[in-house]
């Protein structure tokens, strides 16, 4: 019954805050709802295996070009499955091991979304990944050790708003060797690998398919990121609760060191 699979659980930081302020401001409400849209499985299904550049596609042919695309991230996504589980704030991502396609393209996805939710929202997300088994039905059954285990990193372990990976878990990825385009996304320290926002920023501007085309989705990442301290100096000094202060502080300090390499 169970498979061996790669899983990523992520839950988005200060949900349930925004959510209770989200009543008297409808604002708060309309970011809320869009960000979950962002999460949605088929949205993310849509992105997983390649985009347009509608910029340089002349007007008359875009539609056609939408559905080679389309035809072709169905294709891959028969082929290289990636089981996706959505909900509240929370998402479940999860790979067959031996899909080498189907895994590095959960990691990709999540660089992706950290960066939409940030520069869209300011949310930031915290997560685990692990190997293990587990059973994981899209709109069906998800339990077993590895689900279990992957939510233990994401709420007892990871601590600050990083993806954090078991280490056997690491160690199976960075066994197959087209990870090494991946590498950009990994920081460690002295206990764990794991993905942070400035890393994702790192990876997608620089080893990512994007990273060598000149889009508008690539031009608005790039904002984004140079962007990113300023938003977390100002979110800083406007006075936040200690706990929240602390874990912008870390993000801080993880922008400065990536910045500095």
């Amino acid at each position: 019954m169970y498979k061996n699979k790669f899983i990523a659980f992520i839950d988005i930081l200060g949900f349930g805050a925004l959510v209770e302020k989200s009543s008297d401001i409808p604002d708060i409400a309309e970011s809320i709802l869009n960000a979950l849209i962002s999460m949605n499985p088929q949205l993310l299904q849509e992105t997983m295996f390649g985009s347009l550049h509608e910029d340089k596609i002349p007007e008359e042919k875009l539609d056609e070009a939408k559905a080679v695309i389309a035809r072709m991230t169905q294709n891959m996504s028969e082929m290289h499955p990636v089981t996706i589980s959505y909900f509240s704030d929370s998402l479940v991502l999860s790979a067959d091991v031996d899909d080498v396609i189907a895994s590095q393209t959960i990691l990709e996805l999540l660089a992706k979304l950290s960066i939409k939710l940030w520069d869209e929202h300011s949310l930031l997300i915290r997560g685990g990944v692990t190997l293990g088994k587990l059973v994981h039905t899209e709109n069906g059954p998800l339990f077993g050790p590895a689900m279990n285990r992957a939510y233990h990193l994401e709420s007892e372990k990871a601590i600050t708003p990083r993806i954090i990976f078991d280490a056997h878990c690491i160690e199976a990825f960075r066994q197959i060797h087209t990870f090494e385009v991946l590498e950009p996304l990994i920081e460690t320290d002295d206990k764990y690998s794991y993905i942070s926002l400035p890393a994702c920023f790192r990876y997608i501007t620089t080893s990512s398919s994007l990273a060598y085309s000149d889009t508008a989705q690539l031009r608005t990442i790039v904002r984004a990121q140079s962007e990113m301290l300023p938003k977390i100096k100002s979110i800083i000094s406007s006075g936040p609760a200690q706990r929240i202060k602390e874990k912008y502080e870390w993000l801080e300090s993880e922008v400065q060191k990536i910045q500095s390499q």
